[in-house]
């Protein structure tokens, strides 16, 4: 072998050893299985995000072969909702009252699908209902909605509004909203929408422990849940028993530090959302994805009585790798490192690389990094018996060789 085929061997030699003494930097491994295709699919499991760094920047797949260590490309996604909102163009056509009720007609270009109506109004505290109805003219009108709760509250405790009417998709060329009230809301504008939005992917947590306490002190109910691992949130859902109407401020917070004291643990928390939480919606929250195990959620009752608080649903964006394998190894998914940057790799900087869908591949149990990698098992050289063959045809060559040499000597 030439210098350069020497020195090369050595750089591969060097490469490899520090790949799989850096794979030791890792505090967690487990075993990835069921690897068929080149690229896979591999979802990340609840108890993997409290062992690791806060955007999973610590996350690498290495391979063991029996000449080296290699490492596999991945990308990281989370299953977010992906906004398709389109703006509908219409007119303003009429606008009349009786006594009691307050009408809008609207006119829509082209026949288009609308499933969302905002409404701006002058005034900005009301609570009255509204009727949506369509028709392919302005003389007949069919009902799509009616009795359709819709209400602004502007004041020093309280800032709320809930003014768009959420219908099923419809085609009509005119559209005219009731208003069921006496007063002029005076309609400022509006907004005509057809709302594609394609929903996120969630996990679903169930809580360890739940607790609910009444400070009669500072009029609120808190409740606080919490949880087996520490996960990705994005999402939580407060059911509330009573049958009555209410609206009541809501304030939801997460631990991020804790202390231990004398007097027992001192927990500090940082704010998850603020919002209203209202008997004329669903009462979910979405705010931006945060690793939490143990959370606060505070309701101001004001003067009112307490509300029953049922379940909690909490949810968080399924995180998943698709990842390239190149070639057959023993592969491991590693994290677990404080000090490891993000990784750049080449499939990340370029567009329509990474399929969006792939078979998924399992994950075995975790493992320390300290636990003994199994070795691709090596067959004895000699029990391939086509090398048993060779070498005794080889040693009777030999001897062959030998004996006529020695008979012509003498």
């Amino acid at each position: 072998m030439t210098q350069k085929t020497y020195k090369l061997l050595f750089i591969l030699f060097l490469v490899s050893s520090g790949l799989f003494a850096q794979m030791k930097t890792y505090q967690f491994k487990r075993e990835i299985k069921d690897i068929s295709e080149q690229w896979q699919r591999i979802e990340l499991p609840e108890s993997l995000y409290g062992k690791t760094k806060m955007n999973l920047a610590d996350i690498r797949i290495y391979g063991i072969t029996k000449k080296d260590t290699i490492e596999a490309p991945y990308a990281l996604k989370a299953t977010k909702s992906i906004e398709k909102i389109d703006d509908v163009a219409f007119e303003l056509i009429n606008e009349s009252h009786t006594e009691d009720n307050y009408f809008y007609t609207f006119k829509i270009d082209n026949d288009s699908k609308i499933n969302e109506i905002y409404l701006n109004f002058e005034q900005l505290n009301f609570d009255f209902t509204i009727k949506v109805e369509g028709g392919h003219n302005d003389k007949e009108w069919y009902t799509i909605k009616e009795d359709y709760r819709i209400l602004s509250i502007e004041n020093g405790i309280t800032s709320f509004n809930f003014t768009t009417a959420k219908i099923p998709t419809s085609t009509y060329s005119y559209y005219r909203i009731t208003a069921n009230t006496s007063e002029d809301p005076e309609l400022k504008s509006a907004k005509i929408f057809e709302n594609n939005t394609i929903p996120a992917e969630y996990n679903t947590y169930v809580p360890l422990k739940t607790e609910i306490t009444k400070n009669q002190k500072t009029k609120e109910s808190v409740v606080t849940v919490e949880l087996k691992n520490a996960v990705p949130l994005s999402h939580i859902k407060v059911n509330i028993l009573d049958n009555v109407n209410y609206l009541r401020p809501i304030h939801i917070s997460y631990v991020s530090d804790s202390i231990k004291t004398t007097k027992g643990w001192h927990y500090e928390y940082r704010s998850l959302a603020s919002s209203i939480l209202s008997s004329i919606n669903k009462n979910e929250f979405d705010f931006i994805s945060t690793r939490v195990k143990k959370l606060k959620i505070t309701i101001s009752n004001q003067d009112n009585e307490a509300l029953k608080v049922g379940t909690i649903q909490l949810k968080g964006y399924k995180h998943e790798l698709i990842a390239r394998f190149n070639q057959p190894a023993q592969y491991f998914l590693t994290y677990g490192n404080p000090t490891a940057s993000e990784p750049i790799y080449d499939i990340n900087l370029m567009d329509k690389v990474v399929p969006k869908t792939a078979k998924t591949a399992a994950l075995g149990k975790e493992l320390s990094s300290e636990a003994k990698i199994q070795e691709p098992e090596a067959k004895p050289l000699f029990e391939d018996k086509k090398w048993l063959w060779a070498i005794m045809i080889l040693i009777i060559s030999l001897i062959g060789y030998y004996t006529i040499k020695m008979i012509k000597k003498t």
